[in-house]
């Protein structure tokens, strides 16, 4: 499929993180952009409007008949039955998908830095992103966040690297495959590999499979980063040989063998509400580097590492000029994070109130535990939301008891009912409060959370909102609560 500069292409489900920040990739490159959605809601709105972007709300099988576009990319939220989708099926418009046209317009053309894995794409992109800026290569990236450096998601930039996220999620109703299969990777982050995404996956292996798929798209010339502390990625190269190169990093510091690893770290408050990480990563071009950061968790430390193994071997490979050490750790210390991981919103006295994206147990504990390690006397507050398509189920439910618990108090919001979940796999949030023990409350509206955690706080606490969602901005309003009442 060739489409020309000047073209029109309509986004169908444009209120997406990721459609909308595409539709501005192809309108920075030319194409005459148009939409529609069901409803639109900050920030995806706010940036459309910004961008002069049209909207079409609520969906309908006029809005194509209005646009005349020549392309129309379909959201994977959409399916059939659908008005629209229907009524585009009638017109014999051509459509493909966001993953499909970022694949063969960009990233095709662009040396493809592709960051997979269960956790840590969006944090592992943008700083990627942010690191390459900051060294003067000019990339262009989509981001599924909202990344403090830069005023948008999306930059189409002119410089020869190029990085997005790459998720294993189902592309389209008409490609059931991984978004991250369209995606030309040749610089290739294995982040990690666990069971998510229980909509669409019965098993972890089925997962691993698809991991496998993208590790092989690896070109000669290439290379790919590889978390050799974790074991499903480690054996991918049990399962198949990679035409492209292997960079072993160990992101936590367990092989001292590995091409690049975590050495000592250590933690403290910067400021209020800000915490300062230090560390050491080994490699072969710059030895011992030592690096700062503002992001909290060993988690985040491994992030980094990736980045600067992938940094190692863009330079190396000739892919980007030659890197001094000092700059390097600059551009590290120098990012300013993503929204909603672990943002501090402010404080009400000596009280201070965090939000972070976590939903996965692992990401849930990681995010507790490195809390922990700067504030280890302060009582940690989390409230929890289970709020996406495996967080609503109980096949964690046991890993929810563990991460959640080492929270000093516990407060778990409702879980919507989803008829397509059966019955016996839903996440019953009383019990898993009964789990949990005393220190834990289950609630079947966030109001009623709202009024227990204030009437809990008490001065010198802390609170962390984990959400998919939007926790229906009950973070907001128990911050102003609590100040009135200092």
């Amino acid at each position: 499929m060739e489409i020309k500069k000047g073209s029109t292409i309509y986004f169908m489900g444009i209120g997406g993180t990721g459609m909308a920040a595409v539709a501005g990739l192809c309108q920075e490159a030319g194409y005459k952009i148009v939409g529609s959605d069901g409803a639109m809601y900050p920030p995806m709105s706010t940036m459309l409007e910004e961008l002069k972007i049209t909207v079409m709300t609520p969906y309908a099988a006029e809005n194509l008949a209005s646009a005349k576009p020549d392309l129309v990319v379909v959201a994977n939220a959409l399916s059939r039955g659908h008005v629209e989708l229907e009524a585009l099926l009638r017109s014999g418009i051509p459509y493909t998908s966001f993953p499909k046209l970022t694949g063969d317009e960009v990233l095709s053309k662009r040396v493809g830095i592709v960051v997979t894995g269960t956790h840590g794409k969006t944090t592992t992109a943008s700083l990627m992103a942010h690191v390459l800026f900051e060294l003067g290569e000019d990339p262009g990236f989509v981001i599924g966040g909202i990344p403090h450096n830069f005023p948008r998601s999306f930059r189409l930039g002119s410089g020869s690297t190029f990085v997005i996220e790459g998720d294993e999620y189902d592309t389209a109703f008409f490609d059931k495959g991984p978004k991250f299969l369209h995606y030309h990777p040749h610089h290739l982050v294995l982040n990690n590999i666990e069971y998510d995404h229980a909509d669409i996956y019965a098993t972890v292996e089925a997962i691993e499979a698809q991991f496998d798929k993208v590790t092989a798209l690896v070109p000669k010339g290439g290379a790919i980063m590889a978390n050799w502390d974790d074991l499903r990625v480690k054996n991918i190269f049990s399962r198949i040989t990679p035409l492209a190169r292997v960079v072993k990093v160990s992101t936590t510091g367990q092989d001292k063998t590995a091409d690049v690893w975590l050495g000592k770290w250590e933690a403290k408050e910067k400021n209020r509400g800000t915490q300062l990480w230090t560390a050491s990563v080994h490699t072969k071009t710059w030895g011992e580097l030592k690096i700062e950061t503002t992001l909290s968790g060993t988690h985040m430390l491994a992030n980094i590492t990736q980045v600067i193994a992938t940094v190692e071997s863009l330079s190396a490979g000739g892919f980007i000029e030659p890197v001094k050490s000092a700059d390097l750790a600059e551009a590290i210390a120098s990012f300013k994070s993503v929204a909603r991981r672990l943002d501090h919103l402010g404080n009400a006295g000596d009280i201070d109130v965090f939000e972070d994206f976590a939903h996965h147990p692992t990401a849930v504990g990681l995010v507790i535990e490195g809390f922990k390690a700067v504030y280890p006397k302060r009582k940690l507050h989390v409230a929890f939301e289970p709020k996406n398509a495996t967080s609503r189920r109980n096949i964690f439910q046991k890993d929810y008891v563990k991460k959640l618990g080492l929270a000093d108090a516990i407060y778990i919001g409702p879980c919507s009912e989803d008829q397509r979940i059966p019955v016996a796999e839903r996440m019953s949030t009383a019990d898993l409060a009964k789990e949990i023990g005393g220190k834990a409350y289950a609630f079947n509206s966030n109001d009623e959370l709202l009024s227990k955690m204030i009437a809990n706080i008490r001065g010198g606490d802390a609170i962390i909102f984990m959400s998919a969602g939007s926790f229906s901005g009950i973070q907001y309003k128990l911050l102003d609560a609590l100040k009135m009442n200092t």
